[in-house]
């Protein structure tokens, strides 16, 4: 039997694009929203949230983890994908959890972005070559939520949003301390 070339259509059209259009929005926001007058630097709410001492960048990765989540649920991400992900957004908050040196690393690596960049691949309709016989018998699957990445996932994004947590303020109260 001959096989056939089908492409998958988008779930719904005009919801695959909005949903596209923002997850681009929230990248940008959160990475690229404002330009530093006089130079080609950009910076968004995740540097300027980080700012805040510990809330700014458990919110931040907070909003990260979303999109990592989002990935998961809605693109069927691979797994391998969804842990390159989570690294950038573990990165990404542990890192920016440093005072002032945290600050700078988020104007510099831009996790929100890396993070869509790694989507992209999986955004597009996939072609798939399948047998007649094959596609009768695909009609009427469907396939869930892969529960066994996003709770391991979630699980591990909590944890270190609540280790960082408590290292700032274990530095707040050693820092409070101090006899200056």
């Amino acid at each position: 039997m001959a096989k056939a070339t089908f492409t998958t259509p988008p779930k719904s059209g005009h919801r695959e694009e909005a949903m596209a259009r923002n997850l681009e929005r929230l990248a940008w926001l959160m990475d690229r929203a404002i330009t530093i007058p006089g130079t080609k630097i950009t910076i968004g709410l995740d540097s300027i949230l980080g700012l805040l001492p510990v809330g700014g960048d458990v919110l931040t990765g907070c909003v990260q983890a979303g999109l990592v989540l989002v990935a998961l649920t809605h693109y069927k991400v691979p797994k391998h994908v969804a842990m390159r992900m989570m690294a950038n957004v573990l990165i990404d908050t542990g890192i920016g959890a440093i005072p002032l040196v945290g600050d700078l690393f988020d104007v510099a690596f831009k996790a929100n972005t890396r993070n869509l960049a790694l989507l992209q691949p999986y955004r597009a309709a996939k072609v798939i070559d399948i047998t007649p016989a094959e596609a009768r018998s695909a009609i009427g699957k469907t396939s869930g939520t892969p529960w066994r990445y996003v709770i391991p996932i979630g699980i591990a994004l909590i944890t270190a949003l609540v280790l960082v947590a408590i290292g700032f303020l274990t530095v707040i109260r050693w820092l409070r301390d101090q006899p200056w």
